[in-house]
């Protein structure tokens, strides 16, 4: 904890170290998204101005080699990432909610798929001819047989589950640089938002109307569908943590969770997912505050 103490606070000297460090983890194999931390904290602390002024030189490296040709740089780079993280740690510092930021993420996700259908109408059969591809490679070099009617079924759902995979390492960056300005200036400041995020009850309606429009085979919907699932699901994670502290469950007990939701996930997803509809429409929290 020292080391990161001492990380952050180097961050928070003033700018030039910002921008140093930032464009040191910009440049770095796979520690690109320490730099969106970065970018965040400054945000979150001192503002969209020094925050835009830090995310410009972070993204500079990214800008020189999209210039180069990789394209694909920008969409998943910049905008995806080191833009995404910057927006919603707008959303956190001026409504200090993380509801407010889970919401943010929500609607900029079903603009995406939007978006993404719009740019490519056919993106199901683009996905497809994909997974075709690479079955035919494995096949060809490792002799492995790939069940391609299963990829058939997932490329309605690819993605979505890519805009919502892009969502949720944007939000772990948005934890770590609330939990490092918690750590420097409020300590104990984050564990108590992230416990209380409660969705509205209109975010259920759009919940249920996609998937009922998945289920009908509606293909703009099936992309939204992990979208929105991601944020009910962390919706649900949160309501577990509230009950958990309510009820003094001991940190073994979360530990253990955490290894049955990694290896059952896609059961226990579904239990947190309705927990978060639930408690979007009755509140579980307030009246298990009540019963205590």
């Amino acid at each position: 904890m020292g080391m990161l103490h001492r990380f952050a606070s180097y961050v928070m000297r003033g700018r030039r170290q910002a921008v140093i460090v930032g464009l040191l983890f910009t440049i770095l194999p796979l520690f690109g998204w320490v730099s969106n931390v970065i970018v965040s904290l400054v945000t979150l602390r001192k503002g969209a101005k020094e925050g835009a002024i830090v995310l410009l030189w972070v993204i500079l490296p990214a800008v020189v080699v999209a210039s180069l040709g990789n394209r694909l740089i920008i969409l998943y780079g910049i905008i995806g990432g080191s833009l995404f993280t910057y927006v919603l740690a707008l959303v956190l510092r001026q409504t200090q909610s993380w509801k407010a930021v889970l919401t943010a993420s929500l609607l900029l996700g079903l603009l995406a798929v939007l978006l993404a259908h719009a740019w490519i109408p056919h993106i199901t059969e683009v996905w497809v001819n994909q997974f075709e591809h690479y079955a035919l490679l494995i096949k060809n070099q490792f002799n492995v047989v790939v069940n391609t009617s299963r990829l058939q079924l997932f490329a309605k759902f690819a993605t979505g589950f890519q805009i919502a995979f892009i969502t949720l390492s944007v939000l772990i960056n948005l934890i770590l640089a609330r939990g490092f300005q918690s750590m420097l200036y409020n300590p104990g400041q984050l564990r108590p938002e992230l416990k209380n995020v409660r969705l509205s009850s209109w975010e259920v309606l759009v919940f249920l109307l996609i998937g009922i429009s998945s289920f009908l085979g509606v293909a703009m919907a099936q992309d939204a569908l992990p979208v929105i699932g991601l944020i009910f699901l962390l919706a649900g994670i949160s309501v577990f943590h509230a009950m958990a502290d309510l009820k003094n469950v001991a940190n073994k007990w979360i530990f253990l969770f955490y290894v049955v939701l990694a290896v059952f996930f896609p059961y226990v997803a579904i239990v947190l997912i309705l927990f978060a509809v639930i408690d979007s429409l009755f509140n579980i929290r307030y009246r298990l505050k009540r019963s205590v």
